[in-house]
């Protein structure tokens, strides 16, 4: 008698358990799809000494790209930036922001001036806008939609390939 009760009782938990997985497969159809975020507006010194705000970049597509000249993985990243740069300016916007807080000043001109970087150096002296984005592991790239919106994060070095596989979609 136990084992038929018990028998019962586990056909009603499965019963039950695959209608509530139903009905939340249901549910999740009719969901809104996740929106993205809101990238968080800041303004930085470039190294030219000119102020560059995120917000003066709406309506273009943006990589913000964090980085420092002592990073290896960031040397290896930034000629493909540079290139991506050269030949998709007019749609893109590159936003190089040096964590300056573990850098400096003189060593980010000479890696500007060895890669002969055109796009905007910014500098993050307090770190505070890398901390902001969590951009704790550089090189960080964060690629912005035309409506300011973070469309994808990556973390580590990026080549030329990825960055268009990343942003024709936005284009």
């Amino acid at each position: 008698m136990k084992k038929w009760l018990t028998g019962i009782f586990v056909i009603a938990v499965v019963i039950f358990v695959g209608f509530e997985l139903v009905d939340t497969l249901k549910e999740s159809k009719n969901r809104e799809p996740i929106r993205t975020m809101q990238a968080t507006d800041f303004s930085l010194p470039t190294i030219t000494g000119e102020e560059r705000s995120l917000s003066e970049e709406k309506g273009k597509v943006v990589i913000l790209s964090f980085w420092a000249s002592w990073c290896e993985p960031c040397n290896t990243e930034m000629p493909h930036l540079q290139s991506f740069y050269e030949k998709h300016q007019a749609d893109v916007e590159i936003l190089a922001v040096n964590v300056t807080s573990k850098d400096s000043e003189a060593a980010v001109k000479k890696f500007i001036e060895r890669y002969g970087l055109t796009f905007p150096v910014l500098l993050d002296a307090s770190g505070d806008v890398s901390a902001m984005y969590g951009a704790f592991t550089i090189p960080t790239t964060i690629i912005l939609n035309r409506n300011g919106e973070i469309e994808q994060e990556i973390i580590g070095p990026m080549e030329e390939e990825l960055l268009k596989k990343y942003i024709q979609p936005l284009f």
